[in-house]
């Protein structure tokens, strides 16, 4: 009798730590286009840019239980976009770039926020580009084409998503649809929309849109150019857990938070915004750590990427970096391009006026020592594409001046970082995973796995 009274302790407590392991409160952080180099090189930038920064300048997720890659091909391609990519994380099923939701035949697949909803579980999305774009899109619609903006919104407002955060609504141009209009569609189906992260974050009940205050902005303000009132993914995501933890505490919730500018600015090749974009993830990590802190038994994080977007290339020659040098980037490469821009429509097309604008965003000539044949390259292209014709790089997102590409190229090369291309690549991407239900991503290979695992984590399975 004893021995059996013992046995039954000891199975009581086991069920007691499985229950306490389950998880009720998922965070889903992912970086777009965040390949290992660009987390391991913030890491070096912030080391010698920001001594001043916690930990020698580590990102809040470095030190989590699990610490791995994951393949992350699409049915189509061994290097994915962003939707096929998006798909497998969200549903555990590969499917052809550019599609939605939907598997490789156009069958919808289920995601975890899906499958969290029909568990009585709070559901939410953030990210500091649009709120309909590729990888927030994957957990609440199916659609044969990411480009399919209203559908995707329209599948928004039918779904059980109760917090969404974007910069803006995509709309193609030639539908005459505007951002405003999904606006007041999201206003008449009961949707509280505002435009400002501590307003969203006081939301008693009901669902809320979080929108960007100038809602014909594509992104939010990179990390490097906002200016005092301006909204970051570290604010959306505050917003998300303050609404979450007064609405959501007795059901549970699931967030995805998407770092979206991490694969603009890759896509430009620049380095130090690319670097202060991964230390705007981080800080929101930490959001998701101080609220572990309050229910470790019961929270589970999770911190991946879609892709490697650049090909980012820590110390590309002569056995060292000098990241020292890129202290005197000032801002984005998008924003330097503005700058030059403003000259040209002032009628300031002097090599001199150019200098000057180079001194202060770059710290050429006065903190950065160029090479004679960098001199040789900028001064080239200045009288190429700038004085006599208008010359662009036209990368994915955004179409930036000749000159502001090649300048902050020279910067990177003098830093000792290097890319390879403008686009994605075919690179395995980390992943970092902390809380409850950790066991269940021991052995996560390939995307697909990790909304298997989430799932698990939750004490269920997505059906296929």
């Amino acid at each position: 009798m004893k021995r059996l009274l013992t046995f039954v302790a000891m199975l009581l407590v086991v069920v007691s730590v499985s229950a306490q392991q389950q998880a009720k409160y998922i965070f889903l952080f992912i970086g777009d286009g965040m390949g290992i180099n660009h987390i391991y090189g913030t890491e070096l930038y912030n080391a010698a840019i920001h001594p001043e920064m916690e930990n020698n300048g580590r990102v809040s997720f470095s030190r989590f239980p699990v610490r791995t890659f994951v393949s992350n091909h699409s049915s189509s391609s061994l290097v994915t976009d962003s939707s096929a990519a998006a798909t497998a994380i969200a549903s555990g099923v590969k499917t052809v770039n550019g599609y939605m939701g939907v598997d490789a035949d156009k069958r919808p697949v289920k995601s975890v926020a899906e499958l969290a909803a029909e568990r009585g579980m709070a559901t939410g999305v953030a990210t500091n580009v649009a709120m309909n774009h590729a990888t927030p899109s994957a957990f609440y619609s199916h659609a044969e084409s990411r480009s399919n903006y209203k559908e995707i919104f329209d599948q928004y407002v039918a779904s059980d998503i109760d917090f969404a955060a974007g910069a803006t609504v995509l709309c193609r141009r030639k539908s005459g649809i505007t951002p405003q209009d999904c606006v007041e569609q999201a206003k008449e189906a009961g949707i509280k929309v505002v435009q400002d992260a501590r307003e969203a974050a006081k939301v008693r009940k009901g669902r809320v849109l979080l929108l960007g205050k100038d809602l014909r902005k594509k992104t939010l303000e990179y990390a490097n150019d906002m200016k005092e009132g301006d909204q970051s993914i570290v604010d959306y995501t505050a917003a998300a857990i303050e609404y979450f933890e007064r609405t959501a505490k007795k059901s549970g919730f699931m967030l995805m938070v998407e770092a979206g500018h991490l694969d603009y600015c890759a896509h430009d090749n620049d380095a130090v915004t690319t670097f202060e974009e991964v230390n705007h993830l981080s800080q929101s990590v930490q959001l998701a750590l101080d609220f572990y802190k309050k229910y470790p038994e019961q929270t589970l994080i999770i911190v991946t990427a879609d892709h490697e977007t650049g090909g980012m290339c820590l110390g590309y020659k002569n056995y060292k970096m000098n990241l020292e040098r890129l202290a005197w980037q000032k801002h984005s490469i998008i924003s330097l391009t503005d700058k030059m821009r403003q000259l040209r429509l002032a009628g300031k097309t002097s090599w001199e006026d150019m200098q000057s604008l180079l001194r202060s965003e770059l710290g050429f000539w006065i903190h950065v020592k160029l090479r004679k044949k960098d001199e040789q390259t900028l001064r080239k292209t200045f009288d190429k594409y700038f004085v006599e014709t208008a010359g662009e790089v036209v990368s994915l997102y955004n179409h930036n001046e000749k000159l502001a590409s090649t300048a902050v190229g020279i910067l990177n090369k003098r830093a000792y970082i290097d890319w390879i291309s403008l686009d994605h690549t075919g690179a395995q991407v980390p992943l970092y995973v902390k809380g409850a239900g950790v066991e269940h991503f021991y052995e996560c290979y390939d995307n697909t796995d990790i909304a298997r695992a989430i799932a698990m984590s939750m004490g269920a399975k997505l059906e296929r």
